[in-house]
């Protein structure tokens, strides 16, 4: 596979536990056991994929969310402590890509790490058209269309829709979808949008073939890559 990987997290055993599995499936990892160690690391190292506890004594895992967001397009996955769901997300929507609990089998991090390595390197590598029914998204110039037809989305559908397809066929939380501060306000207007956008895409916008609801959770976009 050969990537680099970067793994933050001041659990000395888990980093060197982590090194080892991962070393294995071929790629390369890189320890850092603090914030400002990692930021000094990522101003020099271009990595595909940056793993990092939530919460360490060194800082805030937000803080460095946001800084690898702004300076690459690398993956992000967030360790949390056991059902600590605030953290989870804060984290996802400041930029992380996924979540895992801890404690955790390696190999359910590696399975992880394998899925988001695959859907950003076809999205960076190539131009990707996603279809459903009569649609197809160009993911190249963020364009719908319905058949040759230019289908117009507002902004926040369009990143609505985005979002949706970066997990497509998966369960996108509502509080992923969610723009501000993780509210009941919120998350109503992200339903609001859901059904705005069903209209726009679906042929019943009240039994959807595409946008399903997964009751308590969240919603998923059924399509195929084209």
């Amino acid at each position: 596979m050969n990537k680099n990987i970067l793994i933050v997290d001041d659990d000395k055993r888990l980093r060197e536990l982590l090194k080892d599995y991962l070393t294995e499936k071929n790629l390369k990892i890189y320890l850092s056991e603090d914030y400002d160690q990692a930021k000094e690391i990522l101003s020099f190292v271009l990595f595909d994929l940056v793993i990092l506890d939530r919460m360490m004594p060194s800082g805030d895992g937000i803080g460095l969310i946001e800084f690898i967001k702004k300076i690459s397009n690398s993956p992000v996955i967030m360790l949390t402590a056991m059902g600590e769901d605030k953290d989870k997300i804060d984290g996802l929507k400041t930029g992380a890509d996924d979540y895992l609990s801890k404690p955790f089998e390696p190999e359910e991090l590696f399975l992880r790490i394998k899925k988001l390595l695959d859907l950003f390197g076809n999205i960076k590598n190539k131009k990707i058209k996603i279809s459903f029914g009569e649609f197809t998204f160009d993911t190249s110039n963020f364009k719908l269309k319905k058949n040759d037809d230019l289908v117009y989305l507002t902004e926040g559908e369009n990143n609505l829709l985005e979002k949706l397809i970066n997990k497509r066929n998966d369960i996108v939380l509502r509080e992923e979808l969610a723009d501000q501060e993780f509210d009941e306000t919120e998350l109503r207007k992200v339903d609001v949008q859901i059904t705005r956008l069903r209209q726009k895409i679906e042929a019943n916008a009240k039994q959807p073939q595409f946008i399903k609801t997964v009751r308590g959770k969240g919603y998923k976009l059924i399509c195929n890559e084209i």
